[in-house]
């Protein structure tokens, strides 16, 4: 799914995308425990990226850069995330605000 033209735009990565990173890349490390591995399965157009963490957190990175990345939580889980995205959809067609997403 991609929503280029809600601010810098949004983008959700494909199952089989997500999956082929994964094997490319191998997870994110998205804190001090060796547990805490995620997923990236998205991005928005600043290039920051939307990681899912192993109890279904979703996180994003502070900068564009995976390599020593900082994560702030977006979201509790990835329903949460996709409501959280919907409502940045409504905001932007109602008035022009992309949301802090």
């Amino acid at each position: 799914m991609s929503w280029e033209d809600v601010g810098n735009g949004y983008f959700l990565d494909r199952a089989g995308d997500v999956l082929l990173r994964l094997l490319e890349y191998g997870v994110v490390d998205v804190g001090t425990d060796q547990e805490a591995s995620g997923l990236v399965v998205g991005s928005n157009g600043g290039g920051q990226m939307y990681v899912v963490g192993p109890d279904g957190v979703v996180y994003r990175t502070r900068t564009a850069s995976l390599d020593n990345p900082e994560f702030d939580k977006v979201a509790d889980d990835l329903r949460q995330f996709l409501e959280l995205l919907e409502r940045s959809l409504t905001g932007f067609n109602a008035g022009g605000d992309p949301g802090y997403l």
